[in-house]
């Protein structure tokens, strides 16, 4: 099961990928934030979470599309808990555009990442090794440059193409 993680203002494009992936490769996929109101998007759009935190399905993937301040939500404890709530039981994290952020500050981020201009000086600047590649794959985390390079990660991931 595929849990797409809404953070305020947060990429549709990401998030829209990941939901349809996971339809083309018959995974069960929801959203779910902080509450059931609806979560504003980066475009404008407003999305209603699947789930709210307490009543999410343990998730064994998790995708946390890019978003504003990522960073920021990570000074929320209701977030904090629902990570750790989950993190031990994920096979896998997908990080969108800048979602590298967020990771970074609950100190799950692996060392090595790929990521775009965005965030490589501020990752650069925490001691990151920020690589010039599409996705990486350090242990169970897919760090991407976000925005398409999320469907080669989630082709990798499943070991077929996903095509949309």
């Amino acid at each position: 099961m595929l849990a797409i993680l809404l953070l305020p203002e947060f990429s549709e494009l990401e998030a829209a990928l990941g939901l349809e992936a996971a339809r083309r490769l018959g995974i069960p996929a929801y959203t779910v934030a902080k509450g059931r109101k609806g979560t504003p998007a980066l475009a404008g759009s407003v999305w209603t979470p699947t789930y709210a935190f307490p009543a999410a399905p343990p998730p064994k993937a998790l995708l946390i599309p890019g978003a504003r301040s990522p960073g920021r939500m990570a000074q929320d404890s209701t977030w904090l808990a629902f990570l750790e709530l989950v993190w031990e039981d994920l096979e896998i994290v997908f990080l969108g555009y800048n979602a590298h952020l967020f990771l970074a500050e609950v100190g799950r981020l692996p060392p090595r990442v790929a990521g775009g201009e965005e965030v490589a000086e501020p990752l650069r600047g925490m001691g990151y090794q920020v690589e010039p590649v599409p996705f990486l794959r350090e242990g169970r985390v897919y760090t991407t440059r976000g925005g398409l390079a999320l469907l080669p990660a989630l082709s990798d991931w499943v070991g077929k193409v996903v095509e949309l």
